[in-house]
């Protein structure tokens, strides 16, 4: 996908007026990011960021690349964002009719773990990375309570939003398939060891 803003915009100038315009603490940010204040700031000062980091900022506040490039200044919404992650976890689960122990089986998580998130204001993005896959749920989606997938939208990409699934599925999939080979490598070490704990010297 072309983006022939780029290098033309401010681009932490920009991403600055848009967390304003979709009333977005910088906390927030940073909390949905799974950095600290600072670094936040340290984003959105820069002139130049990375397309890498802009597309997942992206995915934080709902917005494709595309928007962000050709972003103008959009009205104050009278409806906030829901800003306590645990409740807007607990709202998702009821939704979805997901029960509490399998969801936290399929995340990884043993169930007091489930009920920990569920009260906790803030969630960090390792968190965030094992109960979303869990949901079938993309950050865009949990963040923005009327950004869907499947309500047709304008906020949400659903291409974009399919790519960067199968993105993060070969990732896994890459992940998975060097653990196997370290497994692999380890096993036949270890039999070569038995091995040759087994055999008698020469006499």
């Amino acid at each position: 996908m072309s983006t022939p803003h780029k290098n033309i915009i401010n681009e932490g100038a920009r991403l600055r007026q848009v967390l304003k315009d979709k009333g977005i603490k910088v906390i927030d940010f940073a909390a949905r990011a799974g950095f600290s204040n600072q670094i936040a700031h340290y984003y959105l000062r820069k002139e130049s960021i990375k397309r890498a980091k802009l597309v997942e900022f992206c995915e934080f506040i709902n917005i494709s690349l595309d928007d962000f490039y050709s972003w103008r200044q959009q009205p104050a919404t009278d409806e906030p964002e829901e800003t306590h992650h645990g409740k807007r976890l607990s709202t998702l689960i009821d939704q979805k009719g997901i029960n509490k122990t399998k969801l936290a089986k399929r995340a990884g998580l043993s169930r007091r773990a489930l009920y920990n998130l569920l009260e906790r204001e803030v969630l960090t993005s390792e968190q965030l990375r094992k109960i979303l896959p869990a949901l079938e749920m993309t950050a865009g989606e949990f963040f923005s309570p009327k950004g869907s997938l499947y309500d047709g939208g304008a906020s949400y990409n659903q291409p974009e939003a399919w790519r960067e699934k199968y993105y993060r599925s070969l990732e896994d999939y890459k992940s998975l398939t060097q653990e196997i080979a370290t497994l692999r490598q380890e096993n036949e070490r270890l039999r070569a060891t038995i091995e040759s704990m087994g055999r008698s010297p020469d006499k």
